[in-house]
């Protein structure tokens, strides 16, 4: 089953951001913490009231980020759609028989049980697929 988690924005400065969030009356946002793995900083709002559905601002910390490029040609906006799956690996290989593309595998990632504070067992993972039209959509299987 997918659910929606939260979808992935990308600036050049996650306090710009994060104030137009705060002026629509979403308060309740996280600070900024690096995930130094994917050379980004991050930032969570909570959209979903007790949903608990997130918008996530993405900003590089170093030149070759994946989201550096993104950024230069895009200007930033919208990144990426993440899903919640139960089983991670299962699911990555159902889409990639479907035709996703796969572009970075199931990994760690500590940052995002870091950044929500989240008390887990298992440390929460990640992977991300190209799909029709550059839409990339992340997969997360919380620990």
């Amino acid at each position: 089953m997918f659910r929606l988690d939260h979808i992935g924005l990308v600036t050049k400065n996650i306090e710009e951001l994060a104030h137009v969030f705060r002026t629509l009356g979403l308060n309740e946002i996280t600070e900024s913490l690096e995930n130094p793995r994917q050379k980004v900083a991050a930032s969570f709002v909570n959209v979903g009231g007790r949903e608990d559905i997130y918008v996530e601002i993405l900003e590089p910390t170093r030149n070759d980020s994946p989201i550096t490029k993104f950024l230069e040609k895009q200007g930033g906006g919208l990144h990426h759609l993440c899903f919640e799956v139960n089983d991670i690996k299962k699911t990555s290989l159902e889409l990639v028989e479907k035709g996703f593309k796969m572009i970075v595998p199931p990994e760690d990632c500590e940052a995002y049980d870091e950044n929500l504070k989240r008390e887990c067992n298992d440390i929460t993972k990640i992977a991300f697929f190209i799909v029709s039209d550059r839409l990339l959509i992340e997969l997360i299987e919380k620990g």
